[in-house]
């Protein structure tokens, strides 16, 4: 049995008196308006993101070509930051608890971070949690919920081809739905025969570029993934912070094997570190 390893996942109806709500008009939501809306939020966001800590409750589930499934639930501190250096975002999962049982032998991320001066560095070293305790035979390290936010950032927007897909209304609040594509290489996700290119949609707010929804969908070689993220606001922070990552994997290939899972995210707050991003 082989291991597929992947290194770096309506229209608004109202009725009222019997009137149906008016569709919201196109204004200027291009999608070059769009995108330049969405980008330059992504860079403030990329600013007022950095060092945060929020509990994450994991579920995963695998379903083998027999029908059998194993469950495996995770608690975890999740470490959410972008790093300027490297111009990319990167959230680290410090896992706390395994089906129940604390996990032994981890040193906790805090003390881990505030040893080192170089946050790249250690980066490095824990990254590698975020796969540790995953089941199943796809072998995958990108399941974090701010993935396709990358696409947005000056490093790869213009090598995204982006439409409109629909405008919808969300009480008062236009939103839009833009699609989108990857052209640029390497791409976000990689897999032992390199570049897998990506597509989905990132759902904004039209005249503010917040994000709201995002899904990231592949497939290549009997390999498929998909990734959604819903945002929910914070009341604390004021922040517009992911709230729900839902997952699915499936392999088709000498084995079949589908994958599933849910991860929550709570308590949001601020990570004060010594050391500092170089």
């Amino acid at each position: 049995m082989t291991r597929f390893g992947v290194a770096l996942i309506a229209a608004v109806m109202g009725l009222a008196l019997g009137t149906a709500q008016a569709a919201p008009a196109a204004g200027n939501a291009t999608v070059k308006a769009l995108v330049a809306a969405a980008s330059k939020y992504v860079v403030k966001y990329q600013q007022e993101f950095a060092y945060l800590l929020a509990d994450e409750s994991y579920t995963q589930t695998t379903i083998n070509a027999g029908g059998q499934a194993q469950n495996r639930v995770l608690r975890s501190e999740l470490f959410l930051t972008y790093l300027p250096a490297d111009n990319e975002w990167v959230a680290v999962r410090d896992v706390l608890n395994v089906d129940g049982a604390p996990t032994a032998g981890r040193e906790d991320l805090r003390t881990l971070l505030a040893k080192r001066s170089d946050v790249r560095g250690v980066i490095s070293e824990v990254v590698a949690r975020n796969a540790q305790y995953n089941i199943g035979q796809v072998i995958r390290n990108f399941n974090e919920p701010t993935l396709p936010l990358l696409l947005l950032g000056a490093k790869r927007v213009n090598e995204v081809q982006f439409e409109r897909k629909e405008l919808t209304l969300d009480g008062a609040v236009m939103l839009a739905t833009l699609g989108f594509t990857e052209r640029g290489r390497p791409t976000l996700v990689r897999g032992p025969k390199g570049s897998m290119p990506g597509k989905g949609e990132i759902v904004i707010e039209a005249d503010t570029g917040v994000v709201r929804r995002t899904t990231f969908e592949l497939s290549h070689d009997g390999f498929k993934v998909k990734l959604s993220t819903e945002y929910a606001k914070d009341k604390v922070l004021g922040l517009w912070l992911p709230a729900v990552l839902t997952e699915r994997y499936e392999i088709d290939t000498d084995v079949h094997e589908v994958v599933v899972g849910q991860a929550t995210y709570s308590n949001y707050r601020r990570f004060d570190v010594t050391t500092r991003i170089r």
